[in-house]
Formats: structure tokens, sequence, C-alpha cells
């Protein structure tokens, strides 16, 4: 929701022709496509918010969102955030006496499964 700062009344929620508006005049002064539409950049702040690492749920209160559904529809997380939270995950591997050891995922499993979405 986008409300009023500048032009009584002051506060009030804008009307979506009036967002619309404004919205063609920034693009249009930012250089932005003029086929991007206005849903896109929310659409990317929360992709970059949970690309950062933020959580879902912060995300959720960002957008206003009650349901966290609504939330999930924003999560496409990078190739490298899937990889990384694969390798995260302790793996028990066989050294070669033959004891275990605690271990991390290698690198090539992480990727083949990330590659695999």
């Amino acid at each position: 929701m986008f409300v009023n700062l500048f032009r009584p009344p002051v506060g009030a929620p804008m009307k979506p022709g009036a967002v619309n508006d404004l919205f063609v005049a920034l693009r249009g002064r930012a250089g932005v496509d003029r086929r991007v539409p206005p849903h896109a950049l929310r659409h990317a702040f929360a992709s970059n918010v949970l690309d950062a690492g933020g959580a879902l749920d912060e995300v959720q209160d960002l957008l206003g969102h009650t349901s966290i559904g609504s939330t999930q529809v924003y999560a496409h997380p990078a190739p490298e955030r899937l990889r990384q939270a694969v390798e995260r995950v302790p793996s028990p591997r066989l050294r070669a006496d033959g004891k275990d050891e605690q271990d991390r995922l290698g690198s090539r499993t992480a990727q083949s499964w990330v590659h695999r979405r």
C-alpha cells in the first residue's frame, strides 16, 4: 500500500491510479523499461531480502502479508544460496581408518542437488 506523503490527505492510502501515475513518472526518470509493472519492484525487493539471508517471516512482515503462503510466492532462492544450504548439512563420512567422521557434504554433491531443481 502506498500512502500520500506530500499531498493532502497526508497518510491516507493512494488510489491505484495515482500510484500508477507516480510509478510511470518515476520509472521514466529512472530509465526503467516501460514494460516493468510496479509489482515487479515489490517482487524484486522480497526476493533480494530473501537472497540476502532474510527469513520468510521477516519478508512477510515487511510486505504486510497475513498469510505466509502469500509470501512464499516471492521465494525463488538463488542457486548459490541453495548450494550453501546443502553444504551446511553435516554428513557422516567414513575415514580411511574405518571411523566415522563428521564432515560437510562435498560441493559436487551440493551442486548436483541444486542443478536438479
